[in-house]
């Protein structure tokens, strides 16, 4: 058994620096580390040799430096090592970076066929995790994403089966050899390094290919083979510094104070309460709008997503995102229905803003599987032409975005959390962070179309339901072919979650390494319960395994709205920040006087927050319980 195992090498998020001319990121001489998902994937790469058999070849694209990152896994267990490197492939987006991993891999199969393609999940520096699914549609393979345990590799049958998470449940999933996979923290503990792993990776000569080596075509390499463009980069907004209290020497007092400032804005839910202005969202009849007059756009497009025909929320606040974008281009809204027996989604999509909606309905639809869907988006792009086509940053989401692009051959924003139009020239403009959230980069794609992009939930607002409101329902035929179907659903096991999903709460209470230890998430739990809250967790937290990575908030988890925030022993790692930048109310308690959070805060407590929680607790027992 071969396994190929794509290995990033990321820079240090403290130590950004960039080509001020061309916004590239500069590489040479900034340090950087293993993407730590990708440790995750040379780790099962080894597993697997060690269970089955066969060779592990570890694969890196970029400067010379990224070695360092191949010598890594050669010291991990990897047993051949190949870096590909030429000045031609700097500026890479996800479509050209795709196309040179393609072609690297293509290579190394031609003297030694692969069975498996490992990938971190996401890399740090991006956190699109769109490549390896653009890399599954070049090799015309599936993809399992964000997978969380390997449960069999069969090579007599040629398949490989694997848990794998979505936002809402877990899915088992069987799919042909050769096959991807990217894979989570969840899935293993990476080892660490012997003195006999080291000597190893020392003494193994790296194969150093460039574009000559790997006969790619220059024209889709780097900057110049890339449909998408950074436009701008600055430094993510922030939020006005609150009020603070000295809890140190009296919690109680501390308590009193916090509830009364939540009270005084009514953070509870008061229905006399009015949550803080969304200066970021612009009604539709503010928008201005381009001149259309010779359809000189096309519609904007949303991805209605669902599970067995629930919608997924973050569909309902693209399509109001999408009403603005429509109005600025002077165009319709249309919401993309892929299932089986999904009609009813085109009449919730007109509900919530859609003028129109192309609805593709058959049988293999019933479950999502990525290349059926991405097939599917595919040829009814092609056929119809929208400007622009939004989906969810969920996991679903991010998986077909990248499948799809790649068949189409266009740009894809990932993971944005703001989208605009250039009222001059009717370019579409996202925005999202990067590395680690400590930039924001306005990306567009000028030579291209549909410009793609994903957008995280909770970012985005969804205009009021407006029952009765009726559209055009466009019903697509698409063509499939059975190397389409190459991924078999076996089962799906719902996250149980208790009361409302963190994505959808209205009060979160959120833990972080200032706990200490897993046994005081109780702390965490007994404050939430009293607030009739959700848990919520920093990924330190996570990461250490005190609790369920569906609690996660942050960049790499969940971003979240809700009325009233949290952060207990949260420093307040801009990675976590991201997720919270919407929150109306944000309360934070800290030993740390100089912790991050307190500058996001809208009220902080500096204190010991075993003292600090319980008197909050007792201060918001007493309330309820006064006549």
């Amino acid at each position: 058994m071969h396994t190929v195992v794509c290995v990033k090498h990321v820079p240090d998020a403290t130590d950004i620096r960039f080509d001020p001319i061309t916004l590239n990121l500069i590489r040479e001489g900034v340090p950087s580390i293993v993407n730590p998902f990708c440790l995750n994937a040379i780790e099962e790469g080894i597993r697997l040799k060690e269970k089955i058999g066969g060779t592990v070849t570890a694969v890196a694209m970029g400067p010379l430096q990224a070695q360092e990152a191949l010598r890594e896994a050669l010291a991990m267990g990897a047993d051949n090592a190949v870096m590909v490197s030429d000045r031609a492939m700097a500026g890479a987006d996800t479509l050209a970076t795709s196309y040179t991993l393609w072609r690297t891999l293509a290579t190394v199969a031609e003297t030694n066929p692969f069975d498996l393609v490992l990938t971190g999940k996401v890399a740090i520096d991006g956190e699109t995790g769109q490549v390896p699914p653009g890399l599954a549609v070049r090799f015309n393979i599936p993809i399992i994403s964000n997978v969380t345990k390997i449960v069999d590799v069969d090579l007599n049958r040629k398949t490989v089966t694997a848990k794998h998470r979505f936002d809402d449940g877990i899915e088992t999933v069987r799919a042909s050899l050769p096959a991807v996979l990217t894979m989570t923290e969840e899935v293993n503990k990476p080892r660490k390094f012997t003195i006999d792993g080291m000597l190893k990776a020392k003494r193994t000569k790296l194969d150093i290919w460039d574009k000559t080596s790997i006969r790619a075509d220059p024209n889709f390499l780097g900057l110049g083979g890339s449909p998408t463009i950074v436009k701008k980069v600055f430094s993510p907004p922030g939020r006005k510094q609150g009020e603070g209290f000295d809890g140190t020497t009296d919690p109680r007092a501390a308590a009193k104070w916090l509830i009364e400032k939540l009270n005084s804005v009514h953070a509870f839910g008061s229905a006399s309460d009015k949550p803080k202005p969304e200066g970021s969202q612009k009604s539709s009849t503010e928008a201005t709008t381009t001149n259309n007059e010779s359809n000189r756009f096309g519609e904007v497009w949303v991805w209605i997503e669902h599970l067995h025909g629930n919608p997924a929320s973050v569909s309902w606040e693209l399509l109001g995102e999408g009403k603005h974008l429509a109005d600025v281009y002077g165009t319709k809204l249309a919401g993309v229905v892929i299932g089986n027996n999904a009609s009813h989604l085109a009449k919730e999509a007109f509900v919530h803003g859609a003028d129109k909606v192309y609805l593709i309905e058959r049988p293999e639809f019933e479950d999502y599987r990525t290349q059926p869907y991405a097939r599917a988006m595919e040829q009814t792009v092609k056929k119809f032409k929208p400007e622009a086509l939004l989906l969810g940053g969920t996991i679903r989401g991010r998986d077909l975005a990248g499948s799809a692009a790649t068949f189409l051959e266009t740009g894809l924003i990932a993971d944005c959390t703001g989208l605009d139009v250039d009222i001059q020239t009717g370019t579409f403009l996202g925005t999202r962070p990067d590395y680690g959230g400590n930039l924001m980069s306005t990306i567009i794609c000028p030579k291209t179309r549909p410009t793609m992009a994903s957008v995280r939930p909770r970012v985005m607002k969804s205009l009021p339901p407006s029952e009765g409101r009726d559209g055009e329902i466009i019903k697509v035929d698409v063509n499939l072919n059975p190397s389409d179907m190459n991924t078999e659903v076996l089962e799906f096991v719902p996250i149980e979650k208790v009361g409302v999903r963190l994505e959808d709460a209205q009060i979160i209470v959120s833990g972080g390494r200032g706990l200490g230890q897993a046994k005081y998430f109780s702390l965490i739990e007994d404050l939430a319960k009293v607030l009739h809250a959700q848990v919520g967790a920093s990924r330190a937290a996570v990461r250490a395994g005190w609790i369920g990575y569906e609690h996660q908030v942050g960049q790499t988890g969940l971003t979240v709205r809700p009325r009233l925030y949290f952060a207990i022993g949260i420093s307040g790692a801009i990675q976590h920040i991201v997720g919270i930048m919407n929150v109306d109310y944000i309360v934070a308690i800290n030993s740390d006087p100089d912790a991050p959070i307190f500058k996001m805060a809208d009220f902080g407590i500096t204190g010991d927050l075993f003292k600090i929680v319980p008197a909050i607790i007792d201060e918001l027992k007493k309330s309820t319980e006064a006549p």
